[in-house]
């Protein structure tokens, strides 16, 4: 019921149970208060920031919402010497399928830009229910993510480490303050 819209009529205890149950945090704010500052996005932001701290040591230069013509934005670009990494920052998915579909617009995108190596790789917050509806189409993500997590960390914090021609899927801690490779996402039988 709270993911379909009708529980306009729940108590704020429950949506605060429900936060609990996903590993979230409700937060709510008054309108014109001293505590409205922070921005809708800033937990999309944070992730953002945290991947561009990571990658600094890299030599990545963060081109943070990047704009790539038809094919959209770009949540991060990533770029150093003749490589471009394409960083996609999720937080919640309301429709997998156009992410899928707008993923491979960018990825295109980039790689016509005609450097060495280019490629990218999904952040994705890791909450439960994130967590739960990767690994029920875990075969679906394994597809379009088949690299490896671990490498594209050590590409990022490494400058003499090339970007990996694969993309990969890693995890941003629901705290924001971590990110680490997922795992599991091999094909189930």
């Amino acid at each position: 019921m709270l993911e379909t819209g009708r529980a306009a009529g729940m108590s704020l205890r429950v949506w605060v149970r429900a936060g609990d149950a996903v590993g979230g945090d409700l937060r709510a704010y008054l309108d014109r208060a001293s505590g409205a500052d922070a921005p809708r996005d800033a937990t999309h932001l944070r992730h953002q920031e945290l991947i561009s701290r990571i990658a600094a040591p890299g030599g990545w230069r963060p081109q943070p919402e990047h704009d790539l013509g038809s094919a959209g934005v770009a949540d991060l670009l990533l770029a150093r010497a003749n490589e471009l990494a394409l960083i996609e920052v999720w937080g919640w998915f309301a429709d997998v399928g156009a992410a899928f579909r707008s993923w491979n617009r960018k990825v295109e995108r980039i790689t016509a830009r005609g450097t060495s190596a280019a490629s990218g790789c999904w952040a994705v917050r890791a909450t439960r229910r994130n967590r739960s509806l990767i690994a029920a189409h875990a075969t679906l993500f394994a597809a379009r993510f088949p690299g490896s997590g671990v490498a594209w960390l050590a590409a990022l914090t490494d400058p003499t480490i090339p970007v990996p021609d694969q993309p990969a899927l890693l995890w941003v801690s629901v705290r924001g303050d971590r990110v680490f490779p997922a795992r599991g996402l091999s094909p189930r039988p």
